[in-house]
């Protein structure tokens, strides 16, 4: 199983501190939000990551290359639209690479690692894995399902919500190929430079195809948009790093 970690956003709401950075390189405790990932994904035994990057993407190349990794292969795949694309690009910029079974992460998503155990767990040919919510926001990727399959997926949902969809999923076997269909041709619609990749899982669902999911519980997730998400991932920087140990240092 291979891993995908879109990172090539600039994170605009989290100035000043990505005025020269990308949020993927900020640091949570002892690690940035990029390395907790690749820690985890590790631990985990995925021996492929490949990260999209765009903004400041010589800053996280150079991070990579000072990083001592040992059993795992770690790619770039640059986005030269970043400014003007949203993750539906990013993912497809990705596109030779979903080629076998995948583990796909945002570049802002911090998490204690069982989370990424238990989604690898779950063997479905999709699988979307959500946490439910008190209150939701517009900026929220909501999620609704029917008998334990997505039903829909989106930001504008305001109705029967279940859950806001966790940022991290699986695509396995035909799943893989399903998840590359849609983006050929979601990649090829209006607007598409505006589109969050989860229009392609939109679509999948409308064509019929079984999208799973799976309820973390109180399993730490939490995705890095604003100032007040960073300071919450650092006050939770115990739970997030617990089982990184020293896998992977800075040299």
């Amino acid at each position: 199983m291979k891993a995908i970690i879109l990172a090539a956003g600039k994170g605009e709401r989290l100035q000043p501190h990505t005025k020269y950075i990308p949020k993927s390189l900020l640091k949570i405790n002892r690690y940035t939000i990029l390395e907790n990932q690749i820690n985890h994904l590790k631990k985990c035994d995925i021996d492929e990551i490949n990260v999209v990057v765009g903004f400041a993407y010589q800053k996280v190349e150079e991070f990579l290359s000072n990083l001592n990794i040992l059993g795992i292969k770690i790619n770039t795949i640059f986005n030269p639209f970043w400014s003007s694309t949203n993750s539906l690009f990013s993912l497809w910029s990705a596109r030779d690479v979903i080629n076998d079974d995948i583990i796909l992460l945002n570049g802002d998503d911090v998490f204690e690692i069982n989370v990424l155990r238990k989604i690898i767990s779950n063997k479905d040919e999709i699988c979307l894995p959500y946490k439910k919510k008190v209150e939701y926001t517009p900026e929220d990727m909501k999620i609704v399902l029917e008998n334990n399959s997505v039903k829909s997926i989106g930001k504008k949902i305001s109705k029967n919500i279940t859950g806001e969809s966790v940022g991290i999923r699986s695509f396995r076997g035909e799943g893989t190929m399903i998840l590359k269909r849609a983006l050929e041709k979601e990649i090829r619609s209006d607007s598409f430079n505006k589109k969050w990749y989860a229009s392609a899982i939109e679509r999948i669902i409308n064509r019929g195809h079984i999208v799973s999911a799976m309820n973390i519980e109180e399993l730490y997730w939490h995705d890095v948009d604003y100032i007040h998400d960073l300071n919450n991932a650092r006050d939770n920087s115990d739970i997030i790093e617990s089982d990184n140990k020293e896998e992977l240092r800075v040299v």
